[in-house]
């Protein structure tokens, strides 16, 4: 299998490789490789047909990590063995039995609905936005499924994969308890609760959210077949360096791990990145990433703690709405009278709406969203799962706003 050298992850207009730099600036910069695609002949008859292919390695060191952690039991290549022990089996049953309980309360509902409503933009949009979204790839993956790109934010750190082979005696057990209450708020109320990923993700507990991002792609039946990081130089690019990238100097403030689905490559992107007006507008270089890359986007917008309501996230609601071909939220997402003054989307609700949840005591009903629903309350569908904040009193919204 050939290797290229040099791949950049930057904007056309920012960043230019120089193909003469030599291999040894290349991995002082942190450059990076990409497999080729391998051609491979095929001779039937008399007929030689030429077939491009890709060649996907799935027996690598990621792969293999996460299937331990995802409770794939015998599908963890070289660390199946792990399985034997006390701790990843008695792992494999728990992450099993949640995640079977988890299909049948939420996310079948969520597959099957989200594929009849969002059966256009699933068709023909291939970007989801997914800003304030912490590790959260399984609910954009319920309800857009065909994406080949997923870019995803937040404030949680990126961290790293855990090396299970160098597990001290009793490393193995805390790592397993703290990995699971990680997960127990995603299992039991469909979001992470902020404050609680801050003390999960620390670096001696689960060390970022990278293990739980690819744990969700793994058990929606993927397979992780690389993890690069990513560098900002500055305000100057955006690259992607590999994932033993080590420097004194830059810290990776974004991750891509690519998977295979169904015999196609896809990737995930999730930045730590405070999108606030200050730190987030047209001189910065990761607004020039995001506005070049979510043009036509699905934005998906879930359990947001309502920060687009703010003035201080103005540039960020501003980006939304002009890069985004659908919108789709709950009432945390960008308030409903933007839509309405906008003028160019149409919107469809689906739900029951009701005052923010008592942790948001200084936010009150939006009352063009309010008018909205009672306006077309005959033509309101429920929705079959629950899905945000309200997992309380089981009043949830979904906002579907597509540009006309």
């Amino acid at each position: 299998m050939k290797k290229m050298f040099f791949l950049c992850l930057t904007f056309s207009l920012l960043l230019a490789c120089d193909s003469k730099t030599t291999e040894k600036d290349n991995a002082k910069e942190g450059l990076i490789h990409k497999n080729d695609s391998v051609i491979s002949k095929l001779q039937k008859d008399t007929n030689v047909i030429l077939e491009v292919t890709n060649s996907f390695n799935t027996d690598n060191q990621f792969n293999n990590i996460t299937s331990v952690l995802a409770g794939n039991n015998g599908k963890a290549n070289s660390l199946n063995y792990l399985f034997d022990t006390v701790v990843w089996k008695a792992h494999s049953v728990y992450i099993d039995s949640s995640w079977n309980r988890l299909e049948r309360k939420r996310l079948k509902a969520m597959k099957d609905w989200g594929r009849k409503e969002f059966e256009t933009q699933n068709a023909e949009v291939k970007i989801v936005f997914y800003p304030f979204s912490g590790p959260d790839y399984l609910t954009a993956n319920a309800f857009f499924p065909n994406a080949d790109k997923y870019i995803m934010l937040g404030l949680e750190p990126v961290g790293k994969l855990p090396d299970l082979t160098k597990f001290k005696k009793g490393e193995p057990s805390e790592y397993s308890n703290d990995f699971k209450k990680s997960l127990g708020d995603i299992f039991d109320k469909s979001y992470f609760i902020t404050r609680k990923m801050q003390s999960d993700f620390q670096a001696q507990k689960v060390n970022g959210l990278l293990p739980i991002l690819t744990f969700f792609i793994k058990r929606t039946g993927n397979e992780i077949l690389d993890i690069k990081y990513l560098v900002r130089y500055n305000q100057d690019s955006i690259s992607e360096v590999a994932y033993d990238f080590k420097s004194d100097e830059r810290k990776p403030f974004g991750v891509r791990v690519d998977f295979l689905q169904e015999g196609k490559q896809k990737s995930v992107y999730y930045f730590k990145y405070d999108v606030s007006n200050k730190l987030f507008n047209d001189t910065t270089v990761f607004y020039k990433y995001l506005n070049a890359n979510t043009n036509n986007c699905i934005t998906y917008i879930k359990s947001a703690s309502y920060l687009l309501h703010a003035g201080f996230m103005a540039n960020m609601r501003n980006l939304i709405l002009k890069n985004s071909n659908s919108i789709i939220q709950d009432d945390t997402g960008i308030p409903f009278k933007y839509f309405e003054e906008d003028k160019k989307f149409e919107v469809k609700l689906y739900g029951q709406y009701t005052r923010p949840v008592e942790d948001f005591p200084y936010l009150s009903l939006q009352k063009h969203l309010q008018q909205a629903f009672h306006k077309d309350s005959l033509n309101v569908k429920k929705l079959p799962f629950h899905l945000g904040y309200h997992w309380g009193s089981k009043k949830d919204v979904i906002i579907f706003a597509r540009k006309k």
